[in-house]
């Protein structure tokens, strides 16, 4: 069974999948920009990306990506630092792990759209 981004592991623990992101700050035929806000050991629950898309970390910090498969990413992301993801990943939550409030901005390119 082939479950590269492990959506049927996901289904199969009954995870119903989240947003990527806490509100939609802005949205045309273009992007989809979105505030991700976390307190101190706050997690962003499992969900996936079927865009590319830029994170750009407002505030900085320490974050921890668990894939549903088990896998954990340590992830710094000072603040101004930004990365851009143009593949599709597996279902992942992220863990805000420092003792400071992780914001940013996460815009999806609406005009790519990944399939499994």
């Amino acid at each position: 069974m082939d479950d590269k981004y492990g959506l049927k592991a996901a289904a199969a623990r009954r995870i119903a999948l989240r947003e990527i992101g806490d509100k939609v700050l802005l949205e045309n035929e273009h992007i989809r920009m979105w505030e991700v806000r976390l307190e101190p050991g706050q997690t962003l629950g499992f969900h996936i990306h079927y865009h590319p898309y830029a994170v750009l970390s407002l505030s900085g910090g320490e974050n921890e990506i668990e894939t549903i498969s088990g896998r954990k990413i340590t992830v710094q992301e000072p603040a101004g630092s930004y990365t851009f993801i143009d593949e599709m990943r597996e279902v992942h939550q992220l863990t805000n792990k420092s003792n400071v409030v992780y914001l940013s901005r996460l815009i999806e390119i609406k005009s790519v759209t990944w399939t499994v």
